[in-house]
């Protein structure tokens, strides 16, 4: 006792005098047991349908970063709540001809990283920018006379809402849907089918034409209609694209995912751009998620790692992150890098988050009466979640919607 002269001996000994808590009135009930002494938030556990998630294809076969100089034997098991590979290829790396689809890179991944505990989220896009990569959108959909723009950079980029664009891509969609609806490795998949890198706007390399509601519409009922049992997730500037035209546009395309059961990603997390202009955690749209993150999981994806690092102010040793993960709900969390770089840096970062992503559930008490054979009887339990995402809700709303939801709800019920 000597090393704290303050500390008054007591029966149980010094310890005691930490835990306060233990006297709390509202915790004494009738029957009740107080678990929160076997609480343990710092053990990082691997539950399913949360937590990080790598890019591993960084849009389309073309781009190797992030997984051509990664070691193929070391299995990343040592990265806290490492959940899933986020998959972004393009419609050509499929489909290079009419009909003709070939899956077995993507598959291949699959076969290599599945049993190492891993599941993936994908993301088809159809234009990506760069004239290097000019048939993200397949060559023989322009020859059959679909509309495309070339750009000054000298990339091709399709006309999103062209009726042979929409054709083809809608044969492709059933392909693709046939193959991985429902497939228990698929985590989610997010529309990616329209605009600059998949992610819903014109901007950037893009040809800054604000489409139609309509288009983006139809771009989502392809994914709706052909994974009607996978998670779909819209991108937060498949609104904010077209807040040029008005709000109302704005709240049309937010109801319209909201009545589909979709999710919602931003890709924009630590970007310069947002860094400068919103709020400290760099959200564009915050009530984008307020409403779409109970319907399904909401997915944060930051800006490329060697950017961020290069831009202290961006990250902040990532506590902007942690405020963009924690206002959004997020269920998951991604980067852009090498893994190995960023564990080296960012090592107590991805643990912190690694529990906290998705849900995160206590028991922190129980109420056990005198148990009785050949009645019922009945448990309660006292049950706290420190995640950040939300539960989902079921709603009164049209069929469709209602028996997407309702499958979803199993599933998730426990983010």
């Amino acid at each position: 006792m000597s090393e704290f002269p303050n500390v008054v001996a007591v029966p149980g000994g010094k310890e005691v005098q930490t835990m306060c808590f233990m006297t709390d009135k509202p915790f004494v009930r009738k029957n009740f047991i107080d678990l929160r002494l076997l609480a343990d938030d710092k053990t990082v556990l691997k539950n399913p349908h949360k937590g990080w998630f790598w890019h591993y294809i960084d849009n389309g076969y073309g781009r190797g970063n992030y997984r051509a100089n990664h070691d193929p034997s070391d299995d990343l098991a040592d990265f806290p709540g490492l959940n899933h590979l986020y998959l972004r290829f393009d419609w050509g790396d499929v489909e290079k001809e009419e009909g003709v689809y070939d899956f077995s890179y993507l598959d291949e991944i699959m076969a290599l990283w599945g049993p190492r505990g891993y599941r993936f989220s994908l993301r088809v896009c159809s234009f990506e920018g760069d004239p290097n990569l000019n048939h993200a959108t397949p060559a023989y959909v322009y020859q059959k006379g679909a509309r495309g723009y070339r750009l000054p950079s000298g990339a091709l980029q399709p006309d999103y809402g062209d009726p042979v664009f929409l054709a083809c891509l809608e044969k492709f969609m059933q392909v693709f849907g046939a193959r991985y609806n429902g497939d228990p490795r698929i985590e989610c998949i997010d529309v990616g089918t329209m605009g600059t890198w998949g992610e819903g706007h014109t901007a950037g390399d893009g040809d800054g034409v604000i489409y139609p509601t309509w288009v983006t519409k139809k771009h989502f009922d392809l994914h709706a209609k052909y994974f009607p049992d996978t998670p779909v997730l819209c991108n937060d500037d498949h609104m904010c694209s077209r807040i040029a035209h008005g709000q109302d546009e704005v709240q049309e395309i937010l109801d319209y995912a909201y009545e589909r059961g979709f999710g919602i990603q931003d890709d924009s997390v630590c970007c310069n751009y947002y860094t400068q202009v919103n709020d400290y955690d760099t959200l564009r749209a915050p009530w984008a998620f307020d409403k779409l993150a109970a319907n399904a999981p909401a997915s944060i994806e930051m800006e490329h790692y060697s950017y961020v690092r290069a831009h202290a102010d961006h990250f902040r040793d990532g506590l902007t992150a942690i405020e963009a993960f924690k206002r959004t709900h997020a269920t998951f969390a991604g980067f852009h890098g090498y893994p190995r770089e960023w564990l080296k840096n960012e090592y107590y970062l991805t643990e912190y988050c690694a529990n906290r992503l998705g849900y995160w559930y206590f028991i922190t008490g129980a109420a056990v009466p005198a148990l009785q054979r050949s009645v019922y009887n009945i448990v309660t339990l006292d049950v706290e979640n420190r995640g950040w995402a939300r539960i989902p809700q079921v709603r009164s709303e049209d069929p469709a919607a209602r028996q997407r939801r309702e499958y979803l709800r199993p599933r998730y019920r426990h983010r």
